[in-house]
């Protein structure tokens, strides 16, 4: 009689027979792969230094767009501060509070805020929805 246990060890003998067949494909290929690029290399020595010099590394800085106004240099510094001085993460609305108590300016877009902010300070992080923190391990 022939039931679902012998029918499950069957299929994974097969699973792994099959699977020992693609490894040796995998090693197969990748051994002619190295094989050619020594080849290439033996060969087009000259060629790759020429590409690398040719080759432009990043994107060019993006200039800033205006000027930025002391009193919001002023808010993202304090900003900051009160980042640093919580050792939790901070939910964006009692960052908003405690900025604008500390300096007495209004922060009229708490997110686009923040966004400039973690821009500028890589060290600024969001961590979810509306929460924010700074992190002193990088």
């Amino acid at each position: 009689m022939f039931d679902e246990r012998i029918a499950l060890k069957i299929r994974l003998d097969q699973l792994a027979d099959a699977e020992v067949r693609v490894m040796q494909e995998f090693k197969k290929e990748r051994e002619v792969i190295f094989s050619r690029l020594q080849e290439l290399d033996s060969v087009d020595e000259p060629d790759a230094r020429s590409v690398a010099t040719i080759t432009t590394i990043g994107l060019p800085p993006r200039a800033r767009r205006g000027r930025r106004s002391e009193s919001l240099t002023e808010l993202r510094k304090t900003a900051v501060v009160v980042l640093k001085e919580q050792n939790t993460p901070i939910r964006g609305i009692e960052l908003q509070r405690f900025v604008e108590e500390r300096t007495g300016k209004k922060i009229a877009n708490m997110t686009t805020f923040m966004n400039g902010l973690e821009r500028e300070n890589e060290r600024v992080r969001k961590l979810g929805r509306g929460l924010y923190m700074y992190e002193y391990d990088m």
